[in-house]
């Protein structure tokens, strides 16, 4: 079939290659007619090399004619392929057929996946504090995720290769940070104000063993019209990394950095020191790590968010995916989002 056949030929036989393409039993005997006809070398697209033979007023009639009847195999083709792929998954429909009356065969009824123990966990540590546990939508508008935080039109935050916006929803997108939980909360609950907001955020990142388009964001957030200093904020960080690594102190440091919310704004790490493969975040520990972002409230959020009355604050925020990895000498992000039921049992709590 690989030789060029006349565009006259091609057409007599066009019924035929419909009828025995129509007539395939399986996906790989349609595929293999596929190639024969409209493949690379197939016979009509072989015979689009005539072109250059057939004379200039001849050739868009031409080239009309053979798209006819690579059009009329194309839909052949896809026909066929719908009917095969129905039949298939009526056979599997009729051959693994589950009766849900059967008793199960073992006792493993599920259990708490390791983001939703952490999550209940730190959930619960602050609610007994006395903060409010928040959270908010995860389809936000430019107002809530970027211009009450003082981020400006121009920020590369912003761009679409960081930010996944909705089409047709004019200034609508998914959430980059819950940042935007915090404004929400200032203007419904005024000051002071003591919150967490633990959800999921979503960024244009591609995935791999460290980055993942989904992941769950921790900030906290406390603000009041009493001075507050960046030594409540070191406290109050200290008190959650000993909670949260289970483990009687932690030693922290700041280096400075910029974020458009907060100023003066400050990366923060911690001391933390290597047994038996794992990491152990510890108050004597030779080694840092990095862990999140923090800093004083900008005074130009709580104008955004109608204060009137000078206020102070601090914030900070991590990722709930990183310290979980961290904790549990997981070195793979994808693995909290995979299937795999040894891995799933093996960090998995029972319901």
């Amino acid at each position: 079939m690989g030789d060029v056949m006349p565009l006259k030929e091609i057409e007599a036989n066009l019924e035929h290659w419909e009828k025995t393409i129509l007539g395939a039993s399986t996906v790989q005997e349609l595929e293999r007619l596929k190639a024969d006809i409209i493949g690379k070398s197939g016979v009509v697209t072989s015979a689009f090399k005539l072109l250059k033979d057939v004379p200039s007023d001849e050739k868009r009639a031409f080239g009309e004619r053979l798209n006819v009847a690579k059009s009329r195999i194309e839909n052949a083709i896809t026909q066929q392929r719908r009917k095969l792929e129905d039949y298939s998954i009526l056979e599997k429909l009729k051959n693994e057929t589950v009766d849900v009356t059967m008793p199960v065969e073992n006792d493993h009824f599920g259990g708490l996946h390791i983001i939703t123990q952490s999550l209940r966990r730190i959930r619960d540590y602050y609610s007994a504090r006395g903060f409010l546990v928040l959270d908010g939508p995860e389809v936000e508008t430019e107002f809530y995720n970027f211009d009450a935080l003082n981020i400006p039109k121009h920020h590369p935050a912003r761009q679409s290769h960081d930010t996944f916006y909705l089409k047709r929803c004019g200034d609508m997108l998914l959430r980059t940070q819950t940042s935007c939980v915090q404004i929400r909360a200032m203007q419904k609950y005024g000051v002071p104000l003591r919150m967490i907001s633990i959800g999921k955020t979503y960024r244009n990142d591609q995935l791999d063993a460290t980055h993942s388009p989904m992941f769950h964001q921790i900030e906290g957030l406390v603000v009041d019209t009493k001075p507050i200093t960046v030594g409540h904020l070191k406290s109050e960080l200290r008190k959650f990394l000993e909670f949260f690594f289970e483990t009687d102190s932690a030693s922290l440091r700041f280096r400075p950095s910029f974020f458009p919310f907060t100023e003066p704004s400050m990366e923060f790490d911690c001391r933390y020191t290597k047994k038996d493969g794992r990491l152990i975040i510890t108050g004597q520990g030779d080694k840092w790590i990095e862990l999140g972002g923090a800093g004083m409230v900008h005074p130009n959020v709580f104008t955004n968010c109608g204060m009137k009355e000078k206020c102070y604050g601090f914030a900070y925020g991590l990722g709930l995916e990183r310290i979980i990895m961290l904790k549990h000498g997981i070195t793979d992000i994808r693995n909290l989002f995979d299937t795999d039921q040894r891995w799933l049992r093996y960090y998995g709590a029972c319901a």
